[in-house]
């Protein structure tokens, strides 16, 4: 009592469960996971600063002998201690890489854009779940609208034979039927808030939306699809995992180009530069370096066949994921197709089964039938127009299952 009358469309539904639903927010920590690891690849570009330190001991040294006898002079050429140790700042810097740092980050980003496209489609497929419920509580509310005015209908017929009975006309035991009727009625609707919670909590569950039994679930506008292409997100997701695969293939030729970059190597030692020497000596090497990987074994090779066999079992499941949409969507103008004709009989029965309500609405009145009889006339003209409106309900679901199929807003 007293709480407002909030009205509840699908797409309302839809912007929920991107807004709020717990796998959306994965889409931020993707983009901060690539930003980071554009980063660390970017620090290729930057001086490599290395410390080190050895102390080694070897079996021999390189020592020079000369005879000087019957010479002058006396030449006395030291030999280098078999214990040595050194001491360096290595700074390596890369002048040109063939592109495989530029190579990289495109992998970078188009994992992550794989990676969000993915959640996308995950995201998308809530919406299948989403449908059911709303269109269920559409359902159970149409019931429930269509049982009250049954019973308003039976009471006021009740009260009329209540009527009848006082004043004589017509048997008491008349109006046992509609009171039971009535209260076979009462029983069917108390059934309907529990099954409308149970949709409450699956709706609140995807998008975190509180709801109540005032809300008004209207269907959406019931609108042709002009343009039947297909255009879901999963199609964004094949491509996404196809464009790995190329970028991926470039990288893996970017890696057997060569390497240019230059070094500084500042150290202190014993020896030096100076190999005869025993002394601890400074010392600074600067130069530059080439590497270049001339034959791998056809490594390389059989890695791009790899990527090129994990691109076409991409394409083949794309191709079965068209042909199984194109099936349903086969199926959904079918099933369109058969409610649209039987919407436009459904009308033409209840008015066949309403003219026989009517004539034995009279009868009953003038005592010619038993309220049973009235009543079996009754349900089934009743029974007519619940169909009618559960197949205007379905008709839209089914509307709304094509968009869903094909990927369109409605």
């Amino acid at each position: 009592m007293g709480q407002e009358t909030r009205t509840i469309t699908l797409q309302m539904l839809y912007d929920a469960v991107e807004l709020n639903h717990p796998i959306s927010g994965i889409n931020p920590i993707l983009d901060s996971a690539k930003n980071l690891e554009i980063k660390n690849i970017n620090s290729t570009y930057y001086p490599k600063l290395d410390f080190n330190a050895t102390a080694s001991w070897q079996s021999d040294v390189t020592s020079i002998g000369i005879d000087t006898q019957g010479l002058p002079i006396s030449i006395d050429v030291p030999s280098p201690d078999r214990d040595q140790y050194r001491l360096t700042l290595d700074i390596g810097q890369i002048i040109w890489e063939g592109g495989a740092t530029k190579a990289r980050k495109k992998l970078a980003t188009a994992q992550a854009e794989a990676d969000k496209s993915s959640i996308h489609s995950e995201l998308y497929s809530l919406k299948e779940r989403i449908n059911e419920a709303f269109f269920a509580i559409i359902l159970i509310d149409v019931t429930h609208k269509q049982f009250e005015l049954m019973k308003t209908e039976l009471t006021a017929r009740l009260e009329s034979l209540q009527a009848g009975v006082n004043g004589g006309v017509v048997l008491p035991s008349t109006t046992a039927g509609i009171k039971a009727e009535i209260i076979r009625l009462e029983q069917k609707m108390l059934e309907l808030p529990s099954q409308k919670k149970s949709m409450f909590s699956i709706l609140q569950s995807l998008t975190q939306m509180d709801f109540a039994v005032t809300d008004d679930f209207v269907l959406p506008h019931d609108n042709d699809v002009h343009n039947p292409t297909l255009n879901r997100p999963e199609l964004l997701t094949f491509s996404s995992q196809k464009n790995i695969f190329d970028v991926s293939s470039s990288l893996v030729s970017k890696k057997r180009m060569p390497i240019i970059s230059a070094f500084i190597s500042s150290g202190y030692g014993k020896p030096g530069l100076n190999m005869l020497s025993n002394e601890w000596n400074p010392y600074i090497m600067a130069g530059a370096k080439l590497t270049w990987n001339i034959w791998d074994w056809n490594i390389t090779k059989r890695e791009r066949e790899q990527l090129t066999i994990q691109k076409r079992v991409v394409d083949l499941r794309l191709q079965a994921f068209e042909q199984q949409v194109g099936s349903a969507v086969k199926s959904s103008e079918n099933q369109l197709e058969t409610l649209t004709k039987q919407l436009e009989l459904d009308n033409e029965i209840i008015e066949l089964l309403e003219g026989v309500k009517r004539k034995s609405e009279s009868q009953l009145t003038n005592g010619v039938i038993s309220s049973t009889e009235y009543l079996v006339d009754f349900n089934a003209a009743a029974r007519a127009r619940l169909d009618m409106e559960y197949r205007k309900i379905l008709f839209a679901k089914e509307k709304v299952k094509l968009y869903y199929l094909l990927g369109t807003n409605f």
